[in-house]
């Protein structure tokens, strides 16, 4: 017969005032700590009472400790947070922070992430809140007043989590209730450096603890993330990669995330003026005709869409108002006096376009305005491209936020050739490379990229280039209507 345990004797032997704060530690063995540390934090109006205190105690499998918010402060107390972020170390410092768990439900599930990513620790969180403010909206009315008790002072995670998550991982599980599903959405958008997160989303609209007594449940969450934080840490595969691959986009969705202008790659909302370009396949029927709202040339930072018809093989533009000065290139032409054969490295083929040749290979060029052919007879190196800048009179001031879209038609004997567009901004060099082409054939290649910022003085601030062998092979190819344009034409831009 199994003797039923007296709570109110293990709360009056075990429980402490911590920072001036109700807490109740209660070890696996009493003689010693085990290694893990399951902190449960009292949900909204517990008042002094510790949740699931005998469902934890009667299938306890590891240190344990209880804590309560009775304010109803969603554990930020009068200081946001700093007196039971005092507490929650005090324990868990004994501890390893892989080891150590919060475990809340709807304002201490806010409580459970806010301090495990302050203090490096995991977190197992139902239905929690994550901004308070937009929680408002979709709360009830006793909810509401009581986050208006807080009077602002208080965190929104969603706005800190780039800048504090470590190597937390956090698991959330929540039902159909507008302000739990808003609330996780907020979390899983945020975009910090290391994010290890697990949503689960349960068939119930009611805004509950669904473990109930089901207390083994929240025991094998706290494996499950020990081996997502422990065992399935990349952190020494990410440290070989260079600085400038691990950080440069980054660095580049920090900016987007700043800029103003409307972003049509990502941003994958209907237009209001026609569809949106990334439905596309939705529409290919052969002589079919759409209005693509999100591409096309830039008004008011944002484009003004573009009609394009489907050929049966590619979407093609119709009707686009265009002039020379569109293309920022148009003055590059690739014309040489005669042939230009060289196995040098750095060497220009004319005023505007150069080789990069560092193995030596035997390189012709010749070329007239819009049209180009390069011998390359012995591929030595795989790095061999022509490349060519925006000329130094065109203000780039007004591109910062924009796409630009480079497009070329090209032509190969053997193997295959990629376009690059590029530049340099405030996170440094940037760049993206097209499809490759095909041998044989005549290939339009489109290549887009973001230009965020622009750093005005710097000779390669906006570049563009042709990859001529990258398969390693000797090859003829032959360039022409090379365009580089502002505005998003993902499906190519020429006169």
């Amino acid at each position: 017969m199994t003797t039923q345990l007296d709570l109110a004797e293990v709360v009056e032997g075990n429980e402490k005032i911590v920072s001036g704060k109700r807490t109740l530690y209660i070890q696996l063995n009493a003689e010693k700590k085990s290694d893990r540390l399951l902190i449960v934090m009292s949900a909204h109006n517990h008042g002094e009472k510790y949740m699931a205190l005998r469902s934890f105690l009667e299938k306890q499998i590891c240190d344990l400790l209880f804590i309560t918010d009775p304010k109803n402060s969603w554990y930020l107390d009068e200081d946001n947070g700093e007196s039971f972020e005092k507490v929650i170390h005090n324990f868990s410092r004994q501890y390893e922070n892989k080891n150590v768990f919060l475990f809340g439900s709807s304002m201490s599930g806010y409580g459970a992430i806010l301090h495990a990513l302050k203090l490096n620790l995991n977190a197992i969180a139902s239905n929690p809140q994550i901004n308070l403010d937009i929680t408002k909206d979709y709360a009830w009315p006793e909810l509401v007043d009581h986050i208006n008790d807080l009077n602002g002072h208080h965190t929104n995670i969603e706005k800190i989590a780039a800048s504090i998550w470590q190597d937390s991982a956090i698991y959330i599980i929540h039902g159909h209730d507008d302000i739990d599903t808003v609330n996780a959405n907020l979390l899983l958008k945020t975009q910090p450096n290391n994010k290890k997160l697990i949503v689960q989303t349960v068939d119930i609209d009611s805004h509950v603890l669904y473990f109930g007594k089901n207390i083994e449940y929240v025991y094998d969450v706290m494996q499950m993330l020990t081996i997502f934080r422990d065992k399935l840490d990349l952190s020494a595969t990410v440290e070989s990669l260079t600085k400038e691959a691990k950080n440069i986009k980054k660095s580049l969705r920090s900016e987007r995330s700043q800029s103003t202008i409307t972003d049509p790659f990502r941003s994958l909302s209907k237009p209001a003026n026609g569809e949106l370009w990334q439905d596309r396949y939705n529409h290919e029927s052969a002589g079919n005709s759409i209005h693509f709202g999100n591409i096309g040339f830039y008004h008011n930072g944002s484009p003004t869409g573009a009609t394009c018809f489907f050929d049966g093989k590619k979407w093609r533009l119709t009707n686009l108002p265009y002039e020379s000065s569109d293309n920022l290139i148009s003055s590059n032409d690739f014309c040489t006096n005669g042939s230009v054969n060289t196995s040098t490295n750095n060497v220009f083929i004319n005023d505007f376009w150069w080789v990069r040749n560092e193995a030596g290979s035997t390189i012709i060029a010749s070329g007239q305005h819009d049209f180009c052919e390069i011998h390359i007879t012995e591929a030595k190196n795989k790095n061999i491209y022509i490349n060519s800048s925006i000329p130094t009179d065109i203000d780039t001031s007004e591109i910062r936020g924009q796409f630009l879209t480079f497009t070329a038609d090209v032509f190969t004997t053997e193997g295959e050739v990629s376009i690059t567009l590029g530049g340099v901004g405030d996170s440094g060099y940037h760049h993206k490379n097209s499809e490759k082409s095909s041998a044989g054939k005549w290939s339009r290649l489109v290549v887009l990229e973001q230009f965020t910022s622009v750093s005005p003085n710097h000779k390669d601030r906006i570049f563009v280039r042709f990859n001529l062998a990258t398969d390693g092979k000797s090859k003829i190819i032959r360039i022409k209507n090379a365009c580089l344009t502002i505005g998003y034409f993902p499906m190519g831009f020429t006169e």
